[in-house]
């Protein structure tokens, strides 16, 4: 999903490939095999007003395209559909009476006159069989789009996972596509492959278990079927991407997705990481995207253990947060957080959230088999957007995870609702907390809401990080019991407001 500016003053933001099937078929127009994530698919997109004056229905629109390019077919936000200032609107495609597309796969490019934000959260709560999951990512600002892409969590039947490559065209005429793949265990690389070509606006889903592919170079199946992988556009076209990541088991079905990097930093930050938290577990995963340098640092968790890396140029390293020596047992220290600092080479990373088994560290959790990825955040802000705000919203709630990079003082934090509206907390330094939107939780505000639907921003006295996930729950009372198990996890960062 691609978002840009597109009338006076106006901001494009495009909503780089997204994955959208209509609750009728199970199509995936984008994929060149049928080997996608399991499921039918429906799609929401959820637009913030960033800017400081109301942006009136006239003043935005959503454009559609299909993976071979034809379109575009506009959503045209009905009148009345205004969002105030630091609001969101959210348009559920399948049903939305503002535009009408066949069952299938779309990118999409959101044109607004105002600063936004965008989102796009999928899931297959809306089919009329299991398996019941989702996913969501963040849409890419026109001015973020690269050439190059980098995904540093690719996967082919590595311990079960599954991965597929979403890439779209923002460019107006075609790009010719190709793909490096590099090895995080044995240090092989494969490519580059040629991926063809994109029609503009377009976008196309590469899965790994694509004919391109092939096990006898990419292997599959095994430790070693981790790679990162590096897409280009050969003709100077930019790019945009996404990568959805699943399990293939149809009974404890987990779908997650992340965006690709166009650039790499030296100081990353994974504001939400758990070590057994209620069940969940991480694992942190960086590429070093450097082609002439080793990337050396230095991981340094919120409970103050330190942990040395070493990754070479191109490759990825995985570190499964529960195996991170000494990382703690504890209740309190179960919810963490982490900086990355390198003294050389240059990162992009990625957070896995899986919720396991009571007592193990290898079985999903078969009463609720959450899976949810989000990109490690690059900048801290004391101000950040929240576009997506959920408190018993059809079975949702939401957490809203903030990390104070400060490691010497607190954070004074607020979180202010599109009514204004605050809740506040002070973070110790270098510690994370979470603002929770379960009914039960000690200072929500919104506890005692049914179906509420907003956008926020946090404020804070110390620059801080945000990571955001949706989930469901049985105490919600709008939750639909025939949803469980379930993985309705949807994890994605907050937007920094940077000067």
């Amino acid at each position: 999903m691609l978002v840009k500016r597109v009338l006076s003053g106006a901001m494009s933001l495009a909503i780089a490939a997204s994955a959208f099937a209509s609750p009728a078929a199970g199509v995936f127009a984008q994929s060149r095999t049928q080997t996608n994530a399991p499921g039918t698919w429906g799609s929401a997109i959820l637009i913030q007003n960033v800017g400081t004056a109301t942006l009136t229905a006239d003043q935005y629109s959503i454009d559609f395209y299909t993976s071979a390019g034809t379109g575009p077919t506009t959503l045209t936000p009905p009148t009345g559909a205004d969002i105030a200032a630091g609001a969101s609107k959210e348009f559920y495609i399948p049903n939305s009476t503002a535009v009408t597309l066949d069952p299938g796969q779309y990118s999409a490019v959101v044109n607004s006159a105002q600063p936004v934000k965008a989102v796009v959260n999928s899931s297959t709560d809306h089919a009329t069989a299991a398996p019941w999951s989702a996913f969501s990512y963040e849409g890419i600002d026109s001015a973020d789009a690269k050439t190059k892409l980098y995904f540093p969590g690719f996967y082919k039947n590595y311990y079960g996972f599954q991965s597929e490559l979403v890439i779209q065209n923002t460019g107006t005429i075609a790009a010719t596509v190709q793909a490096t793949f590099y090895n995080g265990h044995t240090g092989a690389v494969v490519g580059p492959i040629q991926l063809g070509s994109i029609a503009a606006y377009a976008a196309v889903t590469f899965s790994g278990n694509d004919a391109l592919f092939p096990n006898t170079s990419l292997p599959s199946g095994t430790a070693d079927s981790i790679w990162s992988v590096v897409v280009e556009s050969t003709n100077g076209v930019n790019l945009a991407g996404v990568s959805n990541i699943w399990t293939e088991s149809v009974s404890d079905a987990g779908v997650s997705s992340y965006n690709a990097s166009g650039t790499g930093n030296q100081k990353l930050y994974a504001g939400a990481i758990y070590n057994q938290y209620y069940g969940f577990v991480s694992s942190l995963t960086l590429q070093n995207v450097s082609a002439t340098e080793v990337a050396n640092g230095t991981i340094r968790y919120s409970n103050g253990i330190t942990q040395s890396f070493t990754i070479p140029s191109n490759r990825v390293k995985e570190v499964f947060v529960p195996n991170v020596p000494n990382i703690g047992t504890k209740d309190t220290d179960k919810l963490l957080a982490a900086e990355i600092t390198a003294t050389s080479g240059s990162l992009v990373g990625l957070v896995n959230i899986q919720r396991k088994a009571a007592g193990s560290l290898t079985t999903s959790d078969p009463s609720n088999p959450a899976l949810g990825s989000y990109n490690t955040a690059t900048a801290a802000s004391t101000s950040v957007r929240v576009p997506a705000i959920y408190a018993n919203y059809y079975g949702y709630f939401t957490a809203v995870t903030v990390q104070n990079t400060n490691l010497t003082q607190p954070a004074d934090t607020i979180l202010t609702y599109a009514d204004g509206t605050t809740w506040k907390q002070t973070i110790p330094p270098g510690e994370t907390r979470n603002f929770d939107h379960l009914p039960t939780t000690s200072g929500n505000p919104l506890a005692l809401a049914t179906n509420v639907q907003t956008g926020g921003t946090i404020t804070a006295t110390q620059p801080v990080v945000v990571v955001i996930q949706h989930n469901s729950d049985r105490a919600l009372t709008t939750a639909k019991a025939k949803f469980f198990p379930n993985d309705f996890l949807f994890a994605l960062s907050g937007f920094p407001q940077l000067p």
